[in-house]
C-alpha cells in the first residue's frame, strides 16, 4: 500500500509538472519557438543519456538498432513529439495557452479512436457517444469563433499518434525518448550553430536565459521519470483520471494569470468537452470494475 501511495505522489508531481510547463517555457520570451525546440532537444538528450545509465536500459536500445522496423518507427515518433514540442511552446510564448489545455483535453478521447482505428480495440457505446459530444464542442468553438481550433488539434492528433507509435515500438518511456531525442539532436545542434554563428542570436542573451534553455533538459526528463515510477503501481483508471490535472492547471494558468479571451462560445465549447471526459470517464471506471468482477 506504500508503495501505490508513492506512486499516487509520483503521478500527481508529474501531471503537475507538465501543467505548469506553460509558466516555465513563458519565462524566455526573447528566444523563438523553434530555437527553444533545439536546446530542448539537445539537453533532454544529455539528460537522458544520465538517466538511461542510471536505469541500465541501454540493452533495449542496442536491441532497437539492429531492427530496421522499429527504429523507423522511433523516427516517427521523434517526428510527432518535435511538432509537439513547436507547437505548445509557440502557443504558450503566443498567449493561447486555454487552447494548449484544449488539446490536452481531447488527446485521450483521440487516443482511443486511433486504438479503434490500428489496433482493433473496442470502446463502450457511452465512450463514442462522450467523443461524439467532444467533437460537438470543437464545432461550436469554430463557429462561434470564426477559428478552427488547429493549436488544439494539432497538440491532440501529434500526441495521440505519438502514443500510437510509441506503442508499436515497445521501448521504455525513458529509453524510448532517449532515442528519439538523439535522431533529432544531429538537426538541433546544426540548427543552434546556425542560430549561433550566421544569425548571433545569443549576442546579447542574459545569463538567466541561459540558464533557463539548459535546465529545460532536466524539466522536460524530469516528469516523464515520475511518471514511468508511477505507472508501475497506480492503476491504469487512476492514471487516465489524474492526466486530467495537466491541461486543467494549463487552462487555469491562461485564464487567471495570463488573462487570455473567454469567449461565450468558448466557454461553451469546453463545458461539451468536459462533459464529454466525465462520461468518458465514468466509463473506464465501468469497463474497469467489470473486468475486476470477472477475474474474482
Amino acid at each position: 500500500m506504500r508503495g501505490k501511495g508513492i506512486g499516487y505522489l509520483q503521478a500527481i508531481a508529474a501531471y503537475t509538472l507538465w501543467g505548469i510547463f506553460p509558466m516555465y517555457w513563458r519565462l524566455m520570451p526573447e528566444v523563438n519557438s523553434f530555437e527553444v525546440i533545439c536546446h530542448r532537444i539537445v539537453w533532454s538528450l544529455l539528460t537522458l543519456i544520465v538517466c538511461i545509465s542510471a536505469m541500465q536500459q541501454w540493452s533495449s536500445l542496442r536491441e532497437l538498432l539492429r531492427q530496421r522496423k522499429r527504429l523507423a518507427l522511433c523516427l516517427l515518433a521523434a517526428l510527432l513529439i518535435s511538432i509537439n514540442w513547436l507547437v505548445f511552446i509557440w502557443a504558450v510564448q503566443n498567449k493561447f495557452v486555454i487552447e494548449s489545455s484544449l488539446g490536452y483535453f481531447i488527446n485521450p478521447l483521440l487516443t482511443v479512436v486511433l486504438a479503434v482505428v490500428f489496433f482493433k480495440e473496442r470502446i463502450s457505446g457511452l465512450q463514442w457517444f462522450s467523443i461524439a459530444i467532444a467533437m460537438t464542442g470543437v464545432i461550436v468553438m469554430t463557429i462561434g469563433t470564426m477559428r478552427f481550433p488547429w493549436i488544439a488539434v494539432a497538440l491532440a492528433t501529434s500526441f495521440a499518434l505519438y502514443a500510437a507509435v510509441k506503442k508499436k515500438t515497445t521501448l521504455p518511456a525513458i529509453s524510448g525518448l532517449g532515442m528519439e531525442t538523439a535522431i533529432l539532436a544531429p538537426i538541433a545542434v546544426t540548427m543552434l550553430l546556425y542560430y549561433e554563428v550566421v544569425l548571433q542570436s545569443s549576442s546579447e542573451r542574459m545569463t538567466q536565459t541561459w540558464l533557463l534553455l539548459v535546465l529545460g533538459g532536466p524539466i522536460t526528463t524530469l516528469p516523464l521519470v515520475l511518471f514511468a515510477s508511477a505507472a508501475k503501481t497506480v492503476p491504469l483508471v487512476a492514471m487516465g483520471m489524474l492526466q486530467y490535472i495537466g491541461p486543467t492547471l494549463q487552462f487555469l494558468i491562461g485564464w487567471l494569470q495570463l488573462r487570455e479571451n473567454v469567449s461565450p462560445s468558448k466557454a461553451i465549447g469546453f463545458l461539451f468537452v468536459w462533459f464529454a471526459l466525465g462520461l468518458f470517464t465514468w466509463g473506464n471506471i465501468i469497463a474497469e470494475r467489470r473486468r475486476q468482477q470477472l477475474t474474482t
